[in-house]
């Protein structure tokens, strides 16, 4: 997973995972986020602090916390702050034309507007400060050495400062931290973290964002893990968005084990 919201419960930092382009716009452009960069802009950076926080270089631990966590995803988070106008052009420009040798995910303009934060492909081999150096290397531009741990979150802003923005920043996938190998869902042994027992419980607060139709796309080769009686002990409240038509459009290649009577015995509450 290489992008994750963050969000406090009980004062700790908890994750949440942005699986599609659609829900991260949203949180980019929800609430007083436009607001609150333009009066960033014009000197209140005090707000930056209420600014939506994402985190694009780790994953959550098991109880859904950021702090401490040592699993890395595949992807990581660079911060590059303190340009002149000047440098603010070049440096983007830099940055675009090298974007496939870098392996850009993401680029946008920082809260203050005086610097970039950008998201690129983690080379396995090196730790993430040597992923941050092999980037800055190449693109000739200072990190903030401030910003090196896996755990660092960025302030978002809004869709009118993403620059670019390429949908497999949203694959699912992880570099195990104790073999530096990349996990995915390609790979069987791999299945069974990614199931939707395990994604409710790593991620609580987040079940309505992990809806069959989404978890379908995201894990199309684990279909079969997705069963009626999974999903619904999964989610026991949302039974009712868990109908034949959705199911039936979800599961194209089991529509005969969706038939009315199991599904009246599966969700005998959702019969209507």
């Amino acid at each position: 997973m290489s992008v994750h919201m963050i969000y406090y419960k009980d004062g700790a930092k908890m994750m949440r995972p942005v699986l599609t382009r659609e829900e991260y716009l949203k949180l980019r452009n929800g609430g007083f986020q436009r607001e609150n960069v333009a009066r960033i802009r014009q000197g209140d950076v005090a707000l930056k602090s209420s600014l939506v926080q994402m985190n694009y270089s780790c994953l959550p631990n098991d109880d859904g916390t950021l702090k401490g966590s040592k699993r890395m995803s595949t992807t990581v988070g660079m911060d590059i702050d303190h340009l002149s106008e000047e440098e603010m052009f070049r440096v983007k420009e830099r940055i675009l034309s090298k974007k496939d040798e870098l392996g850009l995910l993401m680029l946008e303009e920082s809260a203050r507007g005086k610097g970039y934060h950008l998201v690129f492909r983690r080379r396995p081999e090196l730790d993430q400060e040597g992923n941050l150096r092999w980037a800055s290397d190449l693109l000739e531009v200072a990190y903030d050495k401030g910003a090196k741990d896996i755990t660092r979150v960025f302030f978002t802003t809004t869709e009118a400062e993403l620059i670019y923005l390429d949908d497999a920043i949203f694959d699912v996938s992880a570099t195990d931290y104790r073999t530096n190998r990349t996990v995915s869902i390609d790979n069987p042994a791999a299945k069974e973290s990614l199931s939707p027992v395990v994604l409710a419980k790593t991620y609580p607060a987040a079940k309505e964002s992990l809806s069959p139709v989404v978890l379908a796309k995201t894990y199309p080769a684990a279909k079969e893990s997705l069963s009626p009686v999974v999903l619904a002990k999964t989610y026991p409240a949302g039974k009712e968005s868990l109908s034949p038509v959705v199911l039936a459009k979800t599961y194209p290649a089991g529509k005969e084990s969706l038939s009315p009577v199991v599904l009246a015995k599966t969700y005998p509450a959702a019969k209507e």
